[in-house]
């Protein structure tokens, strides 16, 4: 009987060992997933501010463009009120 209970002890103790260790690896290896996808996060952020960043000079691109295209439709605007002016002294001038 004192084998037994010697043989269910050892067997116990190395059942709890076993258990330890295995529980330090996932510990460890939960460590690493972490430091991995804290690592992915900063990544991820550095993407989206050079995104923003992008957004941020992509926006004022077109808003120089705008600007650019209404002052060149006030251009157009005043040429055909002066091609219109001129065109009615031109028909004018011929009666």
């Amino acid at each position: 009987m004192n084998r037994l209970v010697l043989g269910s002890g050892l067997i116990a103790l190395l059942v709890g060992i076993a258990g330890v260790l295995g529980s330090g690896w996932r510990t460890g290896q939960l460590r690493t997933q972490l430091q991995e996808a804290q690592a992915s996060a900063v990544r991820f952020e550095q993407q989206a501010d050079e995104l923003r960043a992008e957004k941020d000079q992509i926006a004022a691109q077109l808003k120089a463009e705008r600007v650019r295209a209404e002052s060149t439709e006030t251009d157009l605007r005043r040429e055909r009120e002066m091609n219109a002016r001129l065109h009615l002294l031109v028909s004018e001038g011929r009666k």
